[in-house]
């Protein structure tokens, strides 16, 4: 994959428009798609923007490549809830060995979301503007598949039906009040850019510069060297990748460890420890890093496939 890294701030000032951000929450979605666009070939970033200008037409506050990435989660504020089941999959995670509900994961789900995507943007006959929100789709839950919580449920006496993917799964929080929101929020991993700029809609210019040193601090950590598995452009591998990681590192994620050296794992009441909470930030760093480089990865592949 070609390395087309260029300043996120040079380029945000070509454009100037204001942008928004929406869930992993704002800030998260905002990386991985300003993270996309720096490693998209010079004719997908043509492509991308033209359709973003026809999604601008009939939604004013989505200008730029980087704000469409928070549209899908516009909608739910507008009251549209017919795509909230798109956002997630519920691969069960079921330590108790319980009998599990028959529609414990569902058809339509994030992964077909992806899938269906993929053809739309390189269907033929498709109009320009279902082509743009189908690229805001994807933008969207491609960074929803990467957070491990968007994933999984997890099935055990307590909550035989399921957690929701966590969101059953009480926390003693007073930003926090469930394990799905302090995961969205990164696990407290973007407070130190949000303290230097707005990184929510519209973005100023504190806002740019804070989403520039944001950026190019996951890519100096985590370049694509460095991340096994990380050119499968399968969303079903992704959403597996998740999985594993919501099971050993955010159900079983470690508060502390014992003086006899044992594990004390997070449990629903917590207040989550700064052990637990610095995991978690590792994680999410790496996780923004991999959906940002295989975003677009997946944009220069269907570019590439759609027929001129």
């Amino acid at each position: 994959m070609k390395n087309n890294h260029v300043s996120l701030f040079g380029l945000l000032i070509m454009i100037m428009f204001p942008l928004a951000g929406y869930g992993w929450w704002d800030t998260g979605h905002m990386a991985i798609a300003a993270i996309a666009y720096q490693h998209l070939n010079p004719e997908t970033r043509v492509w991308v923007d033209e359709l973003v200008e026809e999604l601008d037409k009939h939604y004013p506050d989505t200008q730029t490549f980087i704000e469409c990435s928070t549209w899908a989660d516009d909608l739910k504020k507008q009251g549209i809830y017919a795509y909230s089941s798109w956002h997630y999959t519920n691969i069960p995670y079921n330590p108790d060995s319980l009998a599990l509900p028959q529609n414990a994961k569902p058809e339509v789900d994030v992964i077909w979301a992806i899938n269906q995507a993929r053809q739309v943007l390189t269907a033929k006959d498709a109009v320009s503007l279902e082509k743009a929100r189908f690229l805001a789709f994807l933008v969207h839950f491609v960074g929803d598949l990467h957070q491990p919580l968007h994933s999984t449920s997890m099935y055990d006496d307590d909550v035989p039906e399921g957690n929701r993917g966590g969101n059953e799964f009480s926390l003693k929080s007073f930003k926090h009040r469930n394990l799905h929101m302090l995961w969205d929020d990164g696990c407290g991993y973007f407070d130190r850019w949000e303290e230097k700029g707005k990184l929510d809609r519209p973005l100023g210019r504190k806002g740019f510069v804070a989403l520039e040193e944001m950026v190019s601090t996951i890519m100096i950590a985590h370049p694509e060297s460095s991340l096994e598995n990380l050119y499968s452009l399968e969303p079903t591998f992704w959403a597996m990748e998740s999985h594993e990681l919501a099971v050993n590192a955010v159900f079983m994620g470690t508060q502390y460890v014992t003086r006899s050296g044992e594990n004390q794992l997070i449990q629903p009441g917590d207040s989550p420890s700064e052990l637990y909470m610095e995991t978690g930030r590792e994680i999410v760093e790496k996780q923004l890093a991999r959906a940002g480089y295989r975003l677009a990865m997946l944009l220069n592949e269907i570019h590439g496939n759609i027929k001129h």
